[in-house]
C-alpha cells in the first residue's frame, strides 16, 4: 500500500487516536473506549511478552489501530487474541485492515499456536473469514480463530 506505515506503538498517544475514537463512537462501537480505559489504568498496555499494539499512519495521521494479547479466556499460553482493531471508514476497502491484521498475525506467529478474536459485527466477521480465520463457537470467548502452528 502506498503512503501508509504500520508502526508498533511503544506508547498510545491519545491525540493520535481521537479521530478513530470519535468515529467509532458515532458508529456505536465502544471497544476503543475500552482500549483507552485499559491503557490508562494499566490493565492492558500491550507490553507483556507476546503482546503488541500497532498504529497505521498516513501523512502523520493515525488511520487504524489494532493489537495482540494473550487470550484472557484461555490460560494455555499458546493462544493469542486480536484486539481492538478499527480502521477509519474512509480507509476501509483499501487494504489497510488486511495489512494491519496480517502484521498482527505475523507477530502472533512468533509467540502462539492459535489466534482468536471476538466480533459480533457481520461485516467484520466476513472480513476475518476472507483472510483465513474460521468461525468456531467452541472456543471460550471467541467467535473466530486462526491456527498458526499445528500442535505436535
Amino acid at each position: 500500500m502506498q503512503n501508509i506505515k504500520i508502526i508498533r506503538l511503544e506508547h498510545l498517544t491519545l491525540d493520535d487516536l481521537q479521530p478513530l475514537l470519535r468515529e467509532s463512537r458515532e458508529q456505536g462501537y465502544e471497544f476503543l473506549d475500552w482500549l483507552v480505559k485499559d491503557y490508562l489504568d494499566s490493565s492492558n498496555q500491550f507490553v507483556q511478552p507476546g503482546e503488541a499494539l500497532f498504529g497505521v499512519y498516513s501523512s502523520q495521521h493515525m488511520i487504524a489501530i489494532g493489537g495482540l494479547d494473550r487470550d484472557p479466556y484461555l490460560a494455555d499460553g499458546d493462544t493469542g487474541r486480536v484486539r481492538r482493531v478499527y480502521v477509519l471508514s474512509t480507509w476501509r476497502g483499501r487494504g489497510v485492515g488486511k495489512e494491519l491484521v496480517q502484521r498482527i498475525i505475523d507477530e502472533a506467529r512468533c509467540h502462539y499456536r492459535l489466534l482468536t478474536l471476538r466480533t459480533m459485527d457481520e461485516g467484520a466477521s466476513q472480513f476475518y473469514c476472507a483472510i483465513g480465520f474460521q468461525m468456531k463457537s467452541e472456543i471460550v470467548g471467541a467467535t473466530h480463530h486462526l491456527v498458526l502452528r499445528s500442535y505436535s
